[in-house]
């Protein structure tokens, strides 16, 4: 629509009032946003804002009012638009063959994997060079014991599967956190073939880098028409700071399928078949599978997404029916373990409010940077690991560009999925979070709302992809020199700063008189102290995939309160109440690890395990430079 130049004078005064309290509401909350509240007096007035949300919805709500009543703009945005030209989809490649049914193709996506291992390994360096070390000694561990579980129990009682070999009498174990059951099927034939457990888990962990950066390419490449640019957007989002921050988590590495849900939810827009919306649901489930954290978090930002393109379509019912029928595939792909989950849940209920607020992100959050991070240290002062949120610079230069007029409806979708996927992650500081709390089940038992900043990490790749095309084509000359500045740039920001621990390459020695026995209950010492030792609990669950013997102990996302009770009525072993109860529990075996105990409470526990008649040692040993000993509860 056309603006005469003298629209200003023309228009009400009240739409110029508007139109300047849209803009101070939006100020107000974006400075709120990046200091994390905002007070301040004016003629007398308080204004304060707490959070960034209820500005924005003001300004947002004033806007759509001003434009129904009326639609002119003022002179300077009137110019900004006439730049813009109608809006185009931006999408219509996605219907494209794949390549991949060419060797170019072929040859072409190898070399692609090739080149991502290469960046992976700078960015996770020296986690590479060392196959049997790994970043800590907790959840490193535990998901070790994850992956040996499902590949021993499986393939002899698949029916068992959920019901993992600690925390013995609870049931539904594995269920208490994610199971990884995707990743098994990498790790089980790396096992199979003589991989050590610790080596096989990092194959399986860094392939998680690269396959989300190899499954990028492929979405950014349909999108963009671009290899080059597609290039950047994996690069991106194959090393994304918020990655190095969780090498402890398996699962948060597991991004695979996200961008392959993108790419069938883009294709059964456009055309509306039901075989994209099937395949739209197949690749939902395989994420669940993959990572049940982000199976539920892709699904609400696919849902923004697909609504923003959907509207901008005309709202046509064909993709509707088609998505559908896909939610109604992957609800019953993944009903066997969905049905799990629901049992567990009941006895689990909704995290507890306060944990939530505490792993909430603030705006603040998104200039911090995490301790591994060695090009942006200087930014790691002061925060808080899962809070560690900073996106690095060349993401987002991308971004502005791909962002600067003329847009496109995909851009735009993904411009507002980015600050959907932000204000979800301020969790309890947000108002989108409580209400999905709330309301939507898979949100209740989620801890760590910050983690959906992994979900802004995948739009600042996306749209980055999209700034780096804009690039190449404003200056086709350059675009060799232009790829590697860039690819220099996301390689020297990915330089990490890693401390690697070495985890026992197999059990202590005391363990070796349980070979071939049947499986039974132990009970290992010491147990928690009130979070003291902790770390000895994830060691137990490790050094079960050696004997998988039923262990009374265990470590996992969630603890119930049966195991919690046990911990304490047994942690005072070998007193005759600690006894009693591992007896009332079914205990046959018991072990004491004298290298977990403080060196002046281990004689005591020695001596007063010796002086009792109703334990039988079966063997003793050294390890560690302390004496580990096995007794058989009489």
């Amino acid at each position: 629509m056309a603006v005469p130049e003298d629209s200003a004078q023309t228009l009400p005064r009240w739409v110029v009032v508007a139109d300047v309290l849209v803009a101070i509401f939006f100020l107000i909350g974006s400075i709120a946003l990046v200091t994390d509240g905002l007070s301040f007096h004016i003629a007398g007035l308080r204004v304060s804002a707490r959070s960034a949300t209820r500005p924005y919805a003001w300004a947002l709500g004033l806007a759509l009012l001003r434009f129904y009543f009326e639609r002119r703009p003022l002179p300077l945005i009137a110019r900004v638009l006439r730049r813009q030209p109608p809006l185009l989809f931006d999408d219509e490649r996605l219907l494209a063959a794949p390549s991949m049914r060419t060797w170019r193709g072929v040859r072409e996506l190898l070399v692609v994997t090739v080149a991502f291992s290469a960046l992976v390994a700078v960015a996770t360096w020296p986690m590479v060079a060392e196959p049997y070390a790994v970043s800590d000694m907790g959840d490193p561990l535990f998901s070790i014991w994850r992956l040996m579980w499902i590949t021993h129990e499986f393939p002899r009682n698949p029916l068992n599967l959920f019901n993992g070999n600690q925390m013995y009498p609870e049931l539904r174990t594995l269920s208490f956190s994610d199971p990884t059951l995707a990743p098994s099927l990498l790790f089980a034939p790396l096992h199979a073939l003589g991989l050590h457990r610790i080596v096989a888990y990092n194959i399986v962990f860094l392939s998680a880098w690269v396959f989300s950066g190899v499954t990028m390419f492929l979405f950014v490449r349909a999108l963009t028409g671009r290899s080059d640019a597609a290039w950047v957007a994996g690069a991106i989002f194959a090393v994304y700071p918020y990655r190095v921050g969780h090498l402890s988590h398996l699962e948060l590495q597991m991004t695979i399928w996200m961008p392959i849900v993108l790419w069938c939810m883009h294709r059964t827009m456009i055309s509306g078949r039901l075989r994209d919306g099937l395949a739209t649901g197949a690749a939902v489930a395989a994420q669940f599978y993959t990572a049940l954290y982000y199976g539920a978090f892709v699904m609400t930002y696919a849902f923004v997404v697909g609504a923003v393109v959907w509207l901008a379509r005309g709202r046509p019912w064909a993709p509707v029916r088609a998505l559908a029928a896909g939610a109604l595939l992957a609800a019953v792909l993944f009903s066997p373990v969905a049905a799990v989950y629901l049992k567990t849940r009941s006895h689990m209920g909704n995290r507890h409010p306060g944990e939530v607020a505490f792993y909430s992100a603030v705006g603040t959050d998104y200039l911090k940077a995490h301790d591994r991070d060695l090009t942006y240290h200087s930014l790691s002062e002061g925060a808080e690991p899962e809070r560690s949120l900073f996106p690095r610079l060349t993401a987002v230069v991308l971004v502005v560009i791909a962002l600067w007029p003329p847009l496109s409806v995909t851009r735009i979708a993904y411009a507002l999925a980015l600050a959907f996927s932000i204000e979800v992650s301020l969790g309890m500081n947000g108002s989108i979070f409580p209400w999905l709390y709330q309301h939507v089940p898979p949100y209740g038992g989620i801890r760590v709302p910050a983690r959906y900043s992994m979900m802004a990490g995948m739009s600042l790749a996306i749209l980055a992809g999209y700034g780096a095309a804009r690039c190449f084509r404003r200056w086709p000359q350059a675009r060799g020199a232009l790829l590697a500045v860039m690819t220099a740039a996301i390689a020297v920001e990915s330089l990490p700063n890693i401390t690697l621990k070495y985890p026992w390459r197999e059990p202590p020695p005391v363990y070796g008189s349980l070979v071939g026995e049947p499986p039974a209950v132990m009970a290992e010492f010491p147990m928690p102290d009130e979070g003291a030792w902790e770390f000895a609990e994830f060691a137990y669950l490790y050094f079960s995939t050696f004997h998988w013997q039923k262990l009374v102990n265990g470590q996992s996302g969630w603890l119930p309160p049966g195991y919690q009770y046990n911990i304490v009525k047994a942690r005072s072993f070998p007193s005759d109440r600690a006894v009693a109860h591992l007896r009332s529990l079914g205990v046959k075996y018991v072990t004491i690890h004298g290298a977990f105990y403080p060196p002046e409470q281990l004689p005591s526990v020695l001596d007063g395990a010796a002086a009792r008649t109703d334990l039988e040692l079966i063997a003793s040993t050294i390890w560690r430079g302390n004496e580990s000993r096995l007794y058989r509860l009489r």
